[in-house]
């Protein structure tokens, strides 16, 4: 079985920057192999109910329009381990072969639930750290504009340039 799940994410970030971003994340709850622009996860969520599934995930990053879209298309199978329970299941009273199958279902929401967060974290870092530069540069803008036209002093300015800075967390400079 195959399955996709991505994220959309507006940021001016380089590709670069967010598949190192995913490749961290990713390496907390899988195991990650990196060739190139593409990363390999195997084993994500892994937990006892986990020796039922497979599961192999390509995580990609693309360009669009407005950012950035991160796509994981996962391959999602019955383990060797699922298929002896299930056969064991069914000789042992006849019923308990809905155990693994149990495991197996769960376990793939468990797999999308991991892919989700991973993707929820790299697109609050990515968009908040996008909107901090934005909102810093076009402050500088808009203060530089007010001072322009003398509606701030230069005393004026430079509290509000250093108020701003201090802000995004930046050393303020002379321009």
């Amino acid at each position: 079985m195959r399955f996709e799940v991505s994220e959309r994410i507006n940021t001016r970030t380089n590709t670069l920057a967010v598949m190192n971003g995913l490749e961290v994340q990713l390496r907390k709850i899988a195991k990650v192999t990196r060739n190139g622009d593409v990363i390999t996860a195997r084993a994500i969520e892994a937990s006892f109910g986990s020796i039922n599934r497979y599961d192999k995930t390509m995580f990609t990053v693309q360009p669009m329009e407005t950012g950035l879209l991160c796509l994981a298309d996962v391959t999602y199978r019955p383990s060797v381990a699922f298929w002896i329970f299930f056969v064991l299941g069914l000789f042992a009273y006849g019923l308990l072969f809905w155990i693994p199958i149990i495991f197996y279902l769960f376990q793939k929401k468990t797999v999308r639930s991991g892919i989700k967060d991973v993707f929820a974290r790299i697109k609050n870092e990515f968009e908040m750290q996008g909107a901090i530069v934005d909102s810093g540069i076009e402050g500088l803008e808009r203060l530089a504009g007010l001072k322009e036209r003398g509606m701030l002093s230069d005393a004026e300015f430079e509290s509000k340039k250093r108020e701003l800075l201090a802000w995004r967390g930046a050393q303020p400079s002379k321009f």
